[in-house]
């Protein structure tokens, strides 16, 4: 165990570089295409891709109050 503050300091800078290249190693791909099918098959993720459709598909209303 390092007892100095420059030793603690060396030890948690190395220890920060090690998980850095760690994260950086893997390839992070934010496109839908990744997530399809991430969901499980039950009635709580059939209902959310419902609500969320009706959504996305209902009337434009310029009247909500929002924005603008």
């Amino acid at each position: 165990m390092p007892e100095t503050l420059e030793q603690r300091m060396e030890e948690v800078e190395k220890k920060v570089a090690e998980l850095g290249a760690i994260v950086g190693a893997g390839s992070c791909k934010k496109d839908w295409l990744s997530t399809v099918g991430t969901l499980p098959e039950d009635q709580i993720s059939r209902d959310a891709e419902r609500l969320g459709q009706e959504y996305r598909y209902r009337p434009n209303d310029s009247d909500d109050g929002a924005g603008a």
